[in-house]
């Protein structure tokens, strides 16, 4: 438009070419509202799906008595829910539940494979540090201590603040124990019971036995100026079985209804290995 043209020489000409282009202005905007229905078809479908998960996730029972076995077919039917919706946030819940039910059967095989897929699948999860435990805890339980090793190490240096932190570096004193490398034992019960570990967690009393009990079944360990270790710890009570303990942390965390942010439940799959400790 030249200088000396009126200001509204430029809105006509937009009404000329829309008048000329009417047809292809017509098409963009009927493409753009298609568009639009798809979009927002998907994304309230994406949100029913997501409820639909939910409830076929709580609808499945685990209110079962502790210290008793889940009943036949429970695991099973908590993993369907995970193939049914897949990449939902009940789908990885449903695998963390599934994976536990499975180790609470021993079938320690079964329940690796809910873990690994739920990392694989959906490693953006809340429920990634207790998969993470789970896995380390299923590789405890098939005897197999250097990936055991592996895995709880990796568990404790990235959720060093985590509840389960302290009963996996109980198991990885452990299995330093039963691997023959006493000498990391004796490193990491010391800082247990020091408080180097941040703070004295749960298990800074049970460590303190244990770094005696290694003591005793390694002299040469001793300092050649030991110092009496402090009294500071009261007795613990016996732990829970692994049973009682799976299911009131299941029933209490991964039962619960969807939430915008649901908090990670704090699962604990201790080792089945009835010597841990001893």
């Amino acid at each position: 438009m030249e200088s000396g043209s009126p200001p509204s020489a430029g809105f006509y000409d937009f009404l000329g070419w829309l008048d000329q282009n009417k047809q292809r202005v017509a098409l963009g905007a009927g493409v753009a509202f298609v568009l639009a229905v798809v979009v927002g078809f998907f994304v309230w479908r994406s949100g029913q799906r997501e409820i639909e998960a939910e409830r076929a996730l709580s609808s499945v029972p685990v209110a079962v008595v502790p210290g008793e076995m889940p009943p036949p077919g429970m695991a099973e039917a908590v993993a369907k829910i995970a193939e049914d919706f897949p990449k939902t946030p009940a789908a990885a819940k449903a695998l963390l539940r599934a994976g536990t039910i499975y180790f609470d059967q021993n079938n320690f095989t079964k329940a690796q494979e809910q873990f690994d897929k739920l990392l694989r699948d959906y490693g953006e999860t809340v429920w990634v540090p207790q998969a993470v435990y789970g896995l380390a805890a299923c590789l405890d339980a098939q005897n197999k201590p250097s990936e055991a090793i592996a895995k709880y190490n990796d568990f404790t240096r990235a959720y060093p603040s985590d509840p389960a932190a302290d009963q996996a570096r109980l198991s990885l004193a452990r299995l330093y124990e039963q691997t023959k490398q006493p000498a990391l034992a004796l490193d990491l019960l010391k800082k247990m019971t020091e408080g180097q570990q941040g703070a004295f967690g749960p298990g800074a009393a049970e460590a303190q036995e244990r770094l005696r009990e290694l003591y005793a079944k390694n002299p040469s360990l001793i300092p050649s100026n030991p110092v009496a270790p402090p009294t500071m710890f009261s007795p613990m009570p016996a732990p829970p079985t692994n049973a009682s303990l799976l299911t009131n942390l299941i029933i209490r965390s991964t039962n619960a209804a969807a939430s915008a942010s649901p908090a990670a439940p704090n699962i604990l799959l201790p080792s089945p290995n009835t010597n841990a400790g001893k």
